[in-house]
């Protein structure tokens, strides 16, 4: 009995394998209504900004510890970033995103990640509009069976450029 308990524990681990190849599988069927769902609250986050609600938005970020969202080279909580737009709102005179393309991938059921090519148009006050493009990736986790955002990143493609338009200048 003793020779057959190593073939008998191979042969188990490749039958547990097996069985969790099986169920992480998704059809294409799934994966396009995983997809959709996730896809409409990203959608949704946007129209909020895009209506310069950008408070409203935060209600699809996770206030989970360990997500986090990145603006301007920086990790910000969901507190840090509440605060942010608090601050950053009341200047805000345009503000309007076109997302170009949508990439998505489905990790799982449960997790599906965005990188977003977007054109944004920003007029603060006292500033000439500027228009320029952006990266925006993002995690969506499903989590109490609503998909929220764990994780966000946006880079400017011409941070120089970017500063330059939005930083006041003072004539002496």
């Amino acid at each position: 009995m003793k020779r057959y308990i190593p073939l008998l524990l191979s042969v188990f681990c490749f039958l547990n394998q097996s069985c969790q190849i099986t169920e992480n599988k998704l059809t294409e069927a799934q994966i396009q209504e995983i997809t959709k769902s996730a896809t409409d609250v990203v959608k949704e986050v946007f129209e909020y900004s895009n209506n310069m609600d950008f408070e409203a938005g935060l209600i699809h970020y996770s206030e989970a510890d360990n997500s986090y969202f990145i603006t301007d080279g920086i990790i910000h909580s969901l507190n840090d970033l509440r605060k942010s737009y608090r601050a950053i709102g009341p200047q805000v005179e345009v503000l309007h995103n076109t997302i170009e393309s949508w990439n998505t991938k489905v990790l799982s059921k449960d997790v599906v990640t965005f990188t977003l090519p977007v054109r944004l148009t920003l007029k603060l006050k006292g500033i000439p509009e500027y228009t320029g493009k952006l990266i925006w990736t993002a995690t969506v986790q499903k989590q109490n069976d609503k998909w929220m955002i764990v994780q966000s990143h946006e880079s400017w493609l011409n941070c120089a450029e970017v500063t330059a338009a939005l930083t006041p200048t003072t004539h002496e």
